[in-house]
């Protein structure tokens, strides 16, 4: 899909993105979604993020805390 460029695109893209998303998490077993993540063996992944997030869950979270932020960002600003 090309980059959209005006606001129709953007939200039609974001629903098929977020579509997509869910239909790959849908298909994660419990296990696999549960599963830590190992990144000891590679000691040039030194940002905060690679002990932070654990697992599938703990991106998913960070993800959707991340979007919190972005939709009470309008909201906190003075006109």
């Amino acid at each position: 899909m090309p980059r959209p460029h005006n606001k129709e695109d953007l939200l039609k893209a974001a629903q098929e993105n977020y579509e997509s998303l869910m239909s790959l998490i849908d298909g994660l077993s419990e296990k696999e979604l549960n599963t830590p993540f190992d990144f000891s063996n590679q000691p040039s992944k030194k940002e905060a993020h690679w002990s932070r997030d654990k697992n599938v869950r703990d991106v998913l979270i960070h993800l959707y805390e991340w979007h919190q932020l972005l939709l009470d960002f309008p909201k906190t600003i003075k006109a």
